[in-house]
């Protein structure tokens, strides 16, 4: 030891070493193989929150995003993040640069700046195709699962890009920040879903103890309808009508988790029924003038009410004054059943063929009126809102 030199304040300084915390590490960007975790629909949406027109050829923006996944999960890619990247080198679908909607190209494959287009794909699908492979090229050693798409597959030096952010400067040149600008887009795709808000039915609770459809949805215009899966299932035409059974995020369930997106000028929904008793019941236009007195025994479709009125479409209105019967829905009986009485004991029999009106549900009990009800059994009656 070194005469004049004390150890303990080197010690002391060893051990601060170890003790103090270490420097947070920075967080690793995603790799560019893996599993999706948005769906087609969510992508969907996102494109059109911030562009309600993106030119495409012959494809919805929602078969587009469902290419993504599809493709993206044959060959291992994130195929919600290669999506991210097309809005990115898009610009929301809705091009101005060297690239034209006509080449199918999403991801700027071949172009290289100074009016060069680039490569041009036959189909969305190709296109989509090719830019999944060339991200697997820069990701991966393992061969493609599909057919080749990529022009310039084989330019890659396979494997030297597994993260997005390894793609600064390849894919884009110089392309600072490249990798970043693809997943802050693909950031901002997943917290617009998060964040959506949850559509309610005026004056309906939702089901908790029940099956039954708790509105009427009508179609005034072609709209898409979604799979539980989030892809595009069909488009719904006009005039289409459809039971609401819930509600998930903005759209409509219309059975089996299927799935319509809330749009009031696409759709209108009536939530009940009211009876007409009174002969002198009036039928108002929006501007309080008469419209018609109406027939006793109509049935009007109920779309919306407060204290005052019942609101019976485009404005039209019945008031609560005239003592209509509000009810939810009927019942048609395709079998003999059993009517029981308020205190729960069989009561009488109703015939098949006969139909009543459901004043309330509770569970698979339906009320037909007075405190009386009838089990819901769908191989006996059916029941429409």
């Amino acid at each position: 030891m070194l005469k004049g030199i004390r150890p303990y304040p080197l010690i002391l300084g060893i051990v601060l070493l170890f003790l103090l915390p270490s420097s947070p590490a920075k967080a690793e960007s995603p790799t560019i193989m893996g599993s999706s975790d948005l769906t087609a629909k969510q992508m969907g949406d996102y494109v059109l929150q911030n562009e309600s027109d993106p030119k495409l050829t012959d494809i919805s923006i929602y078969q587009l995003a469902e290419l993504y996944l599809e493709i993206g999960r044959i060959e291992g890619v994130r195929g919600d993040i290669a999506f991210a990247q097309a809005i990115h080198e898009t610009g929301f679908f809705r091009y101005g640069g060297d690239v034209i909607p006509e080449q199918n190209n999403y991801s700027g494959i071949g172009t290289t700046g100074g009016g060069v287009k680039g490569a041009f794909f036959a189909t969305p699908e190709e296109g989509v195709r090719a830019q999944i492979q060339h991200l697997k090229a820069y990701a991966s050693k393992e061969p493609l699962n599909t057919e080749l798409a990529d022009p310039r597959f084989h330019f890659v030096k396979r494997g030297i890009a597994p993260l997005w952010t390894d793609l600064n400067g390849r894919w884009a040149v110089p392309g600072r920040g490249y990798g970043e600008k693809i997943l802050q887009y693909h950031s901002n795709m997943y917290d617009s879903n998060i964040a959506e808000t949850t559509l309610t039915i005026p004056h309906v609770e939702l089901p908790v103890n029940h099956k039954l459809p708790v509105a009427k949805l009508t179609i005034k215009s072609n709209v898409p309808m979604f799979a539980p899966d989030g892809s595009e299932y069909r488009t719904i035409k006009k005039g289409e009508k459809f039971g609401v059974y819930g509600v998930t995020g903005n759209s409509y369930d219309v059975g089996e988790g299927y799935l319509v997106e809330a749009s009031s000028g696409k759709m209108s929904m009536y939530i009940g029924r009211i009876l007409i008793k009174d002969s002198k019941t009036v039928m108002y236009k929006p501007d309080g003038t008469i419209f018609r007195i109406v027939t006793p025994g109509e049935a009007l479709m109920v779309y919306d009410y407060d204290e005052n009125v019942y609101q019976v479409g485009g404005g039209y209105y019945v008031e609560k004054s005239d003592n209509p019967v509000y009810h939810l829905g009927r019942l048609e009986l395709s079998a003999d059943i059993t009517m029981y009485s308020p205190d729960g004991t069989p009561y009488s029999t109703l015939k098949k063929g006969a139909n009543y009106p459901v004043y309330g549900i509770d569970g698979d009990k339906l009320d037909i009126g007075g405190g009386y009800t009838v089990q819901y059994n769908e191989n006996d009656m059916s029941y429409i809102n």
